[in-house]
């Protein structure tokens, strides 16, 4: 005997409809649940850099010189020239901050500024070692996850010079905050943040923006870049430099 005959049914157009809204509206919430997560990162990235500063503030306050400043010149001794990487910061935590003997004295792991000395000492790690020496920051944090920002880049202390790079000018170099990996819309946030608008321009202020880590961009975003490309940032937080042409 034959068996009974099975109707096979498909979706309604009203069952289709509705699942239509709902990946619609879970779409909508995944996108709004980004946009938060990218607020958030954004606004520790800014809260970062304010914190380095105020700890270099501190610093200098109670030292009477800024961390990194081994000659007490009133420049971090680092030469910001673009080159470091991640893998020059120390990974490893010290067990003891320990003075370098002299400023010719190979870098070792927790190494600060030489107790007295007329040179420079311009080791990486120098002013971030310093910091914890200072209290500013963690003892226990290495050097490499201080220096990682929110964005994904590195931050790199030092002085950034605006005349020839084979001239050691004074007036020609500043104490900056240098920023790798910086989405440029975030970068212009930033600059809101601290200098109160970002404008046209990228040369004016403390927040500005350098793609060859000598001379300063006159644009944020050029024509033929998205708000989304990762760019260097350079936040002079003691003297400021004129406005480049």
């Amino acid at each position: 005997m034959p068996g009974p005959k099975h109707t096979q049914r498909g979706f309604s157009l009203i069952e289709m409809a509705l699942a239509l809204v709902l990946i619609a509206m879970l779409m909508a919430m995944a996108l709004a649940s980004q946009g938060l997560v990218d607020q958030y990162r954004q606004s520790q990235f800014i809260n970062h850099v304010r914190v380095l500063e105020s700890s270099l503030q501190a610093y200098r306050s109670v030292r009477g010189r800024w961390p990194g400043d081994c000659n007490r010149d009133g420049l971090m001794d680092h030469a910001l020239l673009g080159t470091d990487t991640a893998e020059d910061l120390d990974f490893a935590v010290p067990v003891t901050l320990n003075a370098a003997d002299s400023s010719t004295s190979l870098y070792a792991l927790g190494t600060v500024c030489p107790a007295s000395t007329l040179d420079p000492y311009s080791e990486v790690n120098v002013v971030y070692n310093e910091l914890k020496l200072g209290g500013q920051t963690p003892a226990g944090q290495p050097n490499r996850l201080a220096a990682a920002h929110k964005l994904g880049g590195m931050t790199f202390l030092g002085n950034f010079n605006i005349g020839a790079l084979d001239v050691e000018a004074l007036e020609d170099r500043f104490n900056a905050i240098v920023l790798t990996g910086v989405p440029i819309a975030s970068a212009r946030k930033l600059a809101v943040a601290i200098d109160g608008f970002d404008g046209s321009a990228a040369n004016q202020n403390r927040v500005r923006r350098s793609d060859d880590m000598n001379l300063f961009e006159p644009l944020w975003t050029a024509a033929d870049e998205s708000d989304d490309k990762q760019i260097t940032v350079v936040v002079f937080f003691d003297r400021i430099p004129p406005t480049s042409p």
